[in-house]
């Protein structure tokens, strides 16, 4: 009866540490299924942020070089229809850096939204300004969001959206 009770609790005990073994087993997966997840939603969100300021980027580029050198062209419907599509790319942008979990990531992003957006706030600019102040936070954008894809650490921010910064604290 003695060897067979070791036998039975041996087979037990094992059973046990199999079954422990299997559950916990079935947590780390679980744990790491979620971590990879959340790092591609992560991924993601960065990326349709990127791909809406590469976009916002070569319509800004091709605009420059169609556009007419009218000094009243900046008052015209077709300019704001396009700065206006250019602040649509910018909310989009904006949204979808909403759902980055780096706090340092999204606050650089935000400057880059309302430095974007300035435009709209900035009386007497004209149409090469206001161009211009799309222009840099787009390149701002990109290079932070091309440094977090990459994994590098965020980059400085240029001199010209520093400047840009700047004034706009200024009239604010």
């Amino acid at each position: 009866m003695q060897t067979e009770m070791w036998t039975g609790l041996i087979g037990l005990g094992g059973a046990a540490i199999g079954a422990g073994g299997a559950v916990l087993g079935g947590w780390l997966q679980a744990r790491s299924a979620r971590v990879e997840r959340a790092e591609g939603h992560r991924r993601d969100a960065a990326q349709a942020a990127l791909n809406e300021l590469l976009q916002l980027r070569h319509e800004l580029m091709v605009h420059d070089r169609e556009r007419p050198t009218d000094q009243n062209y900046g008052l015209t419907e077709p300019f704001q229809n396009f700065m206006h599509t250019g602040e649509r790319r910018l909310m989009a942008m904006h949204a979808s850096a909403l759902l980055i979990p780096d706090p340092r990531l999204r606050e650089r992003l935000e400057r880059v939204y309302e430095i974007g957006n300035a435009w709209l706030l900035a009386p007497g600019l004209g149409a090469g300004a206001q161009l211009a102040w799309m222009q840099a936070a787009s390149r701002e954008g990109i290079e932070v969001l091309g440094a977090f894809l990459r994994g590098d650490p965020l980059p400085a921010e240029y001199e010209g959206f520093t400047y840009l910064r700047q004034q706009v604290a200024e009239e604010n």
